[in-house]
């Protein structure tokens, strides 16, 4: 009787207890905090307005476009490995050695977990701004048509031809160490627009039209690398058109090869930086 007892009591508990865990089993709710690593160069470090956050040795600062995008999407968790200085090997295997020390692989950041990357590589691995070095005049007024020089042209061309499979290999890597994750690749570019503004910008405005060629054939190669590997890429350049380092203080979002503010040159300002964040944000699936 006893045991007859027990059975129909454990039979009504399997019968409440089956309809219960399936219940919560639907209910629950996925992970959706986002577990943020930002990867890259001195394009994702900021723009030194804030000097005295300058840490690590690869001079990343309060204001960089990944700090302002974890907060505006509040990050569960964030991390920025990004350097100045650094290539696309510095992030996949190569320490990198900076004023303070070494600084180990960024990918060593990444987790399992990780929800959401951003990249921002690939112009040291050209040096693009010796590229565009033979463009420049050494007074207002001059042409320096580069334009119409092979050197220049092969140079160029030769670049980009090898940046390709260097950022397609770090991307590979990335979502190899962190397969759930979002990746978003930013785009170069927005530095230059179609005019010169000696000595900013110490161009002609032909010569400083055929830099911004450049970067619109460097951002097809690199939103190539991001589609083949699944990542997404945010074309800074696009929005950047007015925004360029001729513009004035209220619209420019990058300086020149001489900065008007506290700003390493050739580099986004911190309005620029926020532009950058944005975009990010809205490119974000």
């Amino acid at each position: 009787m006893k045991s007859a007892l027990s059975a129909v009591l454990a039979g009504c508990v399997v019968a409440l207890a089956l309809p219960w865990s399936h219940v919560a089993i639907a209910d629950a709710a996925p992970d959706s905090a986002i577990r943020y690593v930002a990867l890259g160069d001195s394009r994702a470090t900021g723009s030194l307005l804030d000097p005295l956050s300058i840490r690590d040795g690869c001079f990343r600062t309060a204001d960089a476009y990944p700090q302002i995008v974890a907060d505006t999407l509040h990050a569960e968790s964030y991390v920025s490995r990004a350097c100045a200085a650094a290539k696309t090997e510095n992030i996949t295997e190569t320490p990198q050695f900076t004023i303070t020390g070494p600084q180990p692989p960024q990918i060593g950041a990444l987790r399992p977990d990780t929800t959401f990357v951003t990249v921002s590589i690939g112009g040291n691995d050209i040096a693009w701004s010796s590229l565009v070095e033979p463009c420049y005049t050494l007074a207002p007024g001059l042409d320096a048509n580069c334009r119409s020089d092979a050197t220049t042209a092969r140079r160029m061309n030769d670049a980009l031809t090898v940046l390709g499979p260097k950022v397609s290999a770090t991307l590979a890597a990335i979502t190899e160490k962190a397969p759930a994750a979002t990746v978003l690749l930013v785009g170069h570019g927005g530095i230059f627009g179609d005019r010169g503004c000696w000595p900013y910008i110490p161009t002609s405005d032909a010569d400083a039209a055929f830099v911004v060629q450049f970067f619109v054939r460097m951002n097809s190669v690199l939103a190539g690398a991001a589609r083949s590997n699944g990542a997404h890429f945010v074309d800074v350049a696009a929005a950047a058109v007015g925004h360029d380092a001729c513009a004035g203080s209220d619209l420019r979002w990058f300086e020149g090869l001489v900065p008007r503010s506290f700003t390493m040159p050739l580099h986004p300002t911190h309005e620029g930086l926020r532009a950058m964040a944005s975009l990010v944000v809205a490119a974000r699936p």
